[in-house]
């Protein structure tokens, strides 16, 4: 099994590679077919890599040996305090930053907006739906015990830069923060996927309402 999620993690980066390449040189064959549908195989290919090459390292020894290192599903009290404690910790931090940034004539929130009213609808379900567990499987679940909380959320902070907002990017970090603490004193990643999808899910409702 760890070798098929090899394969997949090999055929993320040549599929992500494969968009990249037709956005600079699309008169390649194939190109404008790729090119046509660079928003969504870019995220899957992107999705693909995260889930595909967490497990590959998590999958050890087998399926049963994971769930247990990763805490899944976890006691209900746990993970209900955990992911009650973690959305309010993650709701007040980030009203604090959104409150020092405007104080510092930082207010580029604006750029999220701008691209997640744009996307369809398919995409936003995507990211609810599906990227809280292939990000949290990644981040949290493969990076955290690697190379710490702050390692791990450094790099989740990175993976969201393309929105071109050094709110998105400051906020980011800071729920990276939050998730990386909930997963280590929790004892399970159940609590990080429930905020991560509960978050996501609030912040893309309100962005449709607004805009």
């Amino acid at each position: 099994m760890k070798t098929a999620f090899f394969f997949l993690s090999a055929i993320a980066v040549l599929l992500f590679a494969s968009v990249l390449a037709c956005n600079a040189l699309p008169g390649i064959p194939l190109c404008p077919a790729v090119s046509s549908n660079a928003l969504v195989l870019g995220s899957g290919a992107i999705h693909l890599f995260l889930i595909s090459t967490a497990l590959l390292f998590l999958l050890d020894p087998d399926l049963k040996a994971m769930f247990k290192k990763l805490g899944f599903p976890g006691g209900l009290l746990n993970t209900l305090l955990y992911t009650v404690g973690g959305l309010v910790a993650v709701f007040a931090a980030l009203f604090i930053i959104s409150f020092a940034l405007f104080m510092l004539g930082v207010n580029d929130q604006g750029k999220v907006v701008d691209k997640i009213s744009g996307l369809p609808v398919y995409i936003l379900l995507f990211a609810v739906f599906f990227a809280p567990f292939s990000e949290e499987l990644f981040f949290r679940g493969f990076l955290v015990p690697r190379i710490g909380i702050i390692g791990s959320a450094a790099l989740f902070a990175v993976s969201h830069i393309t929105y071109g907002s050094i709110a998105e990017i400051a906020g980011v970090l800071t729920v990276g923060l939050i998730l990386g603490a909930v997963f280590k004193y929790s004892k399970s990643i159940t609590p990080c996927i429930l905020i991560h999808l509960i978050y996501n899910g609030i912040s893309i409702a309100a962005i449709k309402l607004i805009t």
